[in-house]
């Protein structure tokens, strides 16, 4: 596994080289991901997609930063209500409302 190098350079790197940056933590979190049991693999996928569409929204690092802290909270308060009140995961509390088309009145 690749060494995460130090803050001092990956401050450098933010600042004079993003794409750097960017390629060094695809390529680390791939290789955390390939490290993974197989039947992990699929969801670390999906989650690091998911991350990669919250940062693609972001306008700039700060923006960036703000949206994976509102995943992450999000994240955070699924997890606690998986383990206080599990049964709440899988209620549904969507009300369906049957499709009416609108009547056309004929022209007179």
């Amino acid at each position: 596994m690749q060494a995460l190098p130090s803050f001092d350079e990956l401050k450098a790197m933010a600042e004079n080289a993003p794409h750097e940056l960017e390629a060094l933590r695809q390529s680390m979190s791939e290789e955390i991901i390939e490290q993974s049991s197989q039947a992990m693999q699929p969801r670390l996928r999906a989650q690091m997609n998911h991350i990669n569409h919250v940062i693609a929204r972001g306008k700039n690092p700060n923006h960036i930063n703000i949206l994976l802290m509102a995943e992450l909270q999000q994240q955070l308060k699924r997890f606690a209500l998986a383990l206080n009140d599990p049964q709440a995961l899988t209620e549904h509390t969507a009300e369906v409302k049957a499709f009416t088309r609108p009547t056309h009145q004929s022209e007179s």
